[in-house]
């Protein structure tokens, strides 16, 4: 079953070049899931009463062209399979007159919120999303490449205004502190065309964030690999293709 909505781009969510932030897309398609899920008379109510979660494990988004301040898209998703306790979720992204922007596939894992432990998906939810039962085939998703130097490192401390209803760190958080640790200058003139990320650890309130990064060229295409951690283990990887 798809579900589809309407943006209008507002400011706040463009950059100095007027385009749409990728981490405000990223905003938009988390907001598409949740929206989905409480159209289906599963979201946020039933997840806290029966103590479970969906939570993101993996993206892998290709761009073909960013979206400007006060333009319309419209974007469609829809759950591709359930196996076991994951679950296959992609997007469209187009505008006005139907031109694809761009498209996604996710993977979250469903957990179980008391023992922060994965949990088969419910026959109820399956039901709920109208996905064929025995359809259990995962999406492609491109794996994310960690960083093989520390060109540029940064610190971070997690606020509370980094937490999300399943109180940890929300997973857009992590995208932002890994752009945030290139220097100013890197994306004068690019656009991140392709964004793959791999969740593998939760981070919560008060812990210090280390982010490290580097950059290959690769032809007229640049690389650039991300890793997040604490003090003890990754949080999260990324690898962004620039054009």
């Amino acid at each position: 079953m798809t579900f589809t909505r309407t943006y209008n781009i507002p400011y706040y969510n463009v950059g100095a070049d007027r385009k749409l932030r990728i981490t405000s897309l990223m905003q938009y398609l988390e907001d598409m899931a949740i929206r989905h899920s409480e159209e289906c008379g599963i979201g946020l109510d039933f997840y806290e009463q029966n103590k479970v979660a969906w939570v993101l494990a993996k993206w892998d988004i290709k761009v073909l062209r960013y979206p400007l301040f006060n333009q319309e898209i419209t974007i469609i998703t829809e759950p591709y399979s359930f196996r076991n306790f994951f679950g296959f979720r992609r997007y469209e992204i187009r505008d006005v007159q139907g031109d694809q922007l761009a498209h996604a596939n996710t993977h979250w894992i469903f957990i179980d919120v008391t023992r922060k432990r994965p949990i088969p998906v419910t026959h109820e939810i399956i039901t709920a999303f109208g996905v064929a039962s025995d359809k259990k085939r995962p999406l492609p998703i491109q794996p994310a490449k960690p960083p093989e130097s520390t060109e540029y490192e940064t610190r971070f401390r997690i606020w509370l205004g980094d937490i999300d209803t399943n109180q940890h760190v929300n997973n857009i958080r992590y995208i932002e502190w890994a752009l945030e640790t290139l220097p100013a200058s890197f994306s004068n003139g690019k656009s991140a065309q392709r964004i793959m990320v791999e969740y593998r650890k939760e981070m919560t309130y008060g812990e210090e964030v280390f982010s490290v990064a580097d950059t290959t060229q690769n032809g007229d295409q640049t690389v650039s690999r991300h890793r997040i951690s604490n003090s003890e283990k990754e949080a999260c990887i990324a690898t962004f293709e620039w054009m």
